[in-house]
Order: C-alpha cells, then sequence, then structure tokens
C-alpha cells in the first residue's frame, strides 16, 4: 500500500498541459498538490522511432520515417498526447475569435472557445500570454513573430485567421517538462506516475476521497478540491464521474466530425508558406460551421484507438519532415434533438470503422466526387487502412462539406487539393459532455473542476494550460478567502 493516505489540498488527474499548469499554479500558490497520471515518464512513452531519433540513430531516411505502427498507443505518460511528438502550440502572440456560428440574427459572428470558457476575451488572452511566458521560463526558445499572411484565398471563405503560432518538437519538450517537474516538486507538491484514478466521491462535509490503482495496489486520499485534466483516451471515465458525483450537465449539442486532407507538400505549399496553421471556414447551407484544422505541413496522418473504434490525427514531423502535408477539415455538426452528442460521434467513427474492417477508410478527392476507383497505391502515410470510397460511410452532408472546402481551396490556389490527393475517416472532436463550469472552470459540485478537454470546452495545448490556471487561482482564492476567515 502507498503512502498516499494523507490529506492534500489539491488533487489533479492527469498530467497533460492543462493538469501539469493546475498542479504548478497550486504548488507555486503554496498549496499541497498531488498530480496523478495514469502513465509513465515522458521519455518512457515515447515511440521507439521518436526515442532513436533523439539518440541520434539512423531510423530510416527521411521518408520512410512517416511510417508508424498500425495503430499508436504511444499517447499517454507526462506531458500528456501532444507532446508526445512535434507539436504546435497555438497562439502566440495574441489570442483571436478563430470559430465561427450563424448568430440569432441570421449574421455570421466569430468567437473564441477560451473566451466563452472563462467568460471574458482579456481574461483569455492574458492566460494565454502567461502560458507562453511559463513556457519560455522552461525552456521554450523565443521566436521573432512574424505577422502571417495569406497570398490569396480571403475571398473564398467567410473567416480567415492567419494569427502567428508556434511549435515545439519532442527534445524541447522533454526539457520543458522536466523543467516543470522539478518546480512543481521543489516544495509541497508531486506528482505520482501509474496511478490510474478510479475514483472520485464528494464526501459529506466537503472535501472528496480519491482513489487509483497502482502497480503497487490501490491507494487513497482526501483532498479539498479535484481538478480533472484528462485527455480524449478518458473521455469514459469522465461520463461515469459526472454521473456518479451529480455534476449537471447535458449531452453535447454539437460535435465536430470529419476527415484529414492530405497531399503532396508541394502542392499545399502556396496555402502554408504565408501562415504556419491557418484556419479557414465557412458556413454550409445548414448553418453548421467547417472548417479546417491542424495543417500538418510535412506531417503524417496517425491513428489509434478510440471508443471501440479508430480515429485520426495529423502529426507534427518538424524533426523529420516527410514529402505530404495534411489537414483536418471539421463540420461542427448540431445534433439531432433528443441525441446525446457523444453517442452521434461514436456511432460516427463506428460505421466507418465497420466499414473499414476496423481501419480507417481513405479514397482520393475525386473517388469522394463518385469518379472511377483509383488504380494503384494511394499516396497516403497510413499504412494500415481500406482504400474504399468515403461516400459509402460518411453522411451526405459531410462529403459536400469536404468537398466544398476543396473546392473553396482549389479556387484560392488552383491546383492545391488535386483529385489524387486522399481523404481518410474518422476525425471526431468536442465529445465530452456539455458540463456546466463557471468561468473558473468548476463544476456544480463545489470543489470539482474540469479543464483541458475533459471541461468539454475547449481543447488544446495553450487552452488546456490557460483553463489549468484559472481553475487552480481559484482553488488558491477560496483557501485564502477560508483562512483569512472571510468565509
Amino acid at each position: 500500500m502507498s503512502d498516499l493516505t494523507e490529506h492534500v489540498d489539491v488533487v489533479v488527474v492527469g498530467g497533460g498541459p492543462a493538469g501539469l499548469f493546475a498542479g504548478l499554479t497550486a504548488a507555486r500558490a503554496g498549496l499541497d498538490v498531488r498530480v496523478l497520471e495514469a502513465g509513465g515518464d515522458m521519455s518512457a512513452s515515447l515511440c521507439p522511432r521518436v526515442v532513436a531519433r533523439l539518440r541520434g540513430q539512423k531510423v530510416r531516411d527521411v521518408e520512410k520515417f512517416r511510417l508508424q505502427c498500425p495503430r499508436c498507443d504511444c499517447l499517454t505518460g507526462l506531458g500528456g498526447a501532444a507532446f508526445h511528438f512535434d507539436t504546435n502550440l497555438g497562439y502566440i502572440s495574441s489570442l483571436t475569435r478563430s470559430k465561427i456560428e450563424r448568430a440569432e440574427d441570421g449574421r455570421t459572428r466569430s468567437y473564441s472557445g477560451l473566451e466563452r470558457a472563462l467568460g471574458d476575451f482579456d481574461r483569455a488572452q492574458g492566460l494565454v500570454a502567461e502560458v507562453y511566458e511559463t513556457f519560455f521560463a522552461l525552456g521554450l526558445p523565443q521566436v521573432e513573430v512574424h505577422e502571417n499572411t495569406l497570398a490569396s484565398g480571403g475571398q473564398a471563405f467567410e473567416h480567415v485567421d492567419t494569427a502567428p503560432s508556434q511549435s515545439v518538437t519532442v527534445d524541447v519538450a522533454l526539457v520543458m517538462i522536466d523543467a516543470l517537474r522539478a518546480e512543481l516538486e521543489a516544495d509541497r507538491g508531486r506528482i505520482l506516475l501509474h496511478h490510474n484514478v478510479d475514483g472520485v466521491v464528494p464526501l459529506p462535509g466537503g472535501g472528496f476521497a480519491v482513489s487509483a490503482q497502482t502497480p503497487d495496489g490501490p491507494v487513497s486520499l482526501t483532498a479539498d478540491s479535484v481538478v480533472v485534466a484528462v485527455g480524449k483516451l478518458g473521455l469514459p471515465w469522465v461520463r461515469d464521474l459526472v454521473d456518479t458525483a451529480g455534476v449537471r450537465h447535458r449531452g453535447a449539442g454539437r460535435v465536430d466530425v470529419g476527415v484529414r486532407l492530405e497531399t503532396a507538400a508541394e502542392d499545399m505549399a502556396p496555402l502554408i508558406d504565408g501562415c504556419h496553421n491557418p484556419k479557414l471556414s465557412f458556413l454550409n447551407d445548414r448553418g453548421e460551421s467547417v472548417r479546417t484544422f491542424c495543417v500538418c505541413e510535412g506531417g503524417r496522418v496517425m491513428q489509434y484507438s478510440f471508443l471501440g473504434a479508430v480515429v485520426l490525427d495529423g502529426q507534427h514531423c518538424i524533426n523529420q519532415p516527410t514529402q505530404r502535408s495534411n489537414m483536418g477539415v471539421l463540420t461542427t455538426m448540431n445534433v439531432p434533438e433528443g441525441e446525446d452528442g457523444t453517442e452521434f460521434a461514436r456511432g460516427f467513427a463506428a460505421t466507418v470503422a465497420e466499414h473499414g474492417g476496423g481501419k480507417p477508410v481513405v479514397c482520393t478527392v475525386d473517388e469522394l466526387r463518385g469518379g472511377p476507383e483509383h488504380e494503384g497505391k494511394l499516396a497516403t502515410s497510413l499504412i494500415d487502412y481500406r482504400h474504399a470510397s468515403l461516400r459509402e460511410c460518411l453522411p451526405a452532408s459531410v462529403v459536400s462539406d469536404v468537398l466544398e472546402m476543396v473546392d473553396r481551396l482549389n479556387s484560392s490556389n488552383p491546383g492545391l487539393v488535386p483529385g489524387h490527393a486522399t481523404v481518410a475517416a474518422p476525425v471526431v472532436e468536442r465529445l465530452f459532455p456539455d458540463l456546466e463550469l463557471s468561468p473558473d472552470m468548476e463544476s456544480s459540485v463545489p470543489g470539482l473542476f474540469f479543464v483541458g478537454d475533459s471541461s468539454s470546452k475547449i481543447i488544446g495545448i495553450t487552452y488546456g494550460a490557460a483553463t489549468g490556471i484559472a481553475a487552480a487561482r481559484a482553488i488558491a482564492r477560496d483557501r485564502e478567502a477560508v483562512s483569512g476567515g472571510v468565509r
């Protein structure tokens, strides 16, 4: 039995960006904090190919380096899934309202998910700036920020966001995570690896009982506050927690579903040369937003198991770029009345996976249009997939949205997406139940906070870290108010 029987001020569940920044902020405020991470240390959780490169070993030539395992299992561990690969941190100079929706008056309006989560744009922008300040202090190299431009194409979309962002490589991330851990544990904080939390129970007199499974057996502790900071893979556990703890929530009313669009890097270069990660959006004829997402220049498409199916994501390959680039094309679909958004997204992914025999499904743009079957090998970075027309397993509305995005991209830069470019599915985002949270990320159960992906409000490294800071600061303020006799 572990020594985790004491009472602590804060327990953070999950050691990704949101959880680490929540833990660091709590530790800086003098609170006794425990960050419980189900996986191991970041360096022990990396893909063997990445480890080989970091050690200076010759893995494969650049083009063959894109080959990955049939399904990635290197998505857990300290630092979270995002830091296990070269990645994009997001906005660096200022926060923007990068998403669009149809307002009640029928007009198109832009918004920031972080602004809505935290209740104020200036507050959200200030926390993002603070996240970057912390990253720089932890070892992230500062780069000169140049205003991005998009040479053409603005007229093809209802909204174009070219805000500068910054990338980070795995070797730099390792330095940052080690430095963050050292500071967090310099006083009363501790990060406990291989602690898979299986229970968070509100106590009658306030606070929580937290239980976890470890290689040495079950452990338990109590805490005044709990910050839930798990990523997408923790969705089933979060759904159980909000039900058992009585957190006020409802099924997600909107979910992001779509595909990864991939073509030769030289084809997509005219779009990316003016902006590292352009965000291009339009509203379809149902008033739903269709947007580009996670543009990976010289990257590859990866797959992993999720919700009993398989889903795709984009991987940045900054140190070992491939000869291809890819981007997500997502539709923020309105879930039919009476349906649960999580189950709707699960059904979307399961339908594609069933059609693919448990594998993602890939076809060319021409095949998606209903053209003849492509002869020969597809130009995709995936190595374990089924070649079949996505018209057979995607909703007709999603097919229409993807083709309209292709047409708009090609109208802005002719030849940007040729007919032999590939389309791979499924991609799903924004799956968590729609939780009722305060601007400090506190749920209807006092002392229980949800940050990062699990908040249901935002995704991404800097956004997640910002919500972690907000939650920890609220806990520290409440602790100070109680200590000062205010309450």
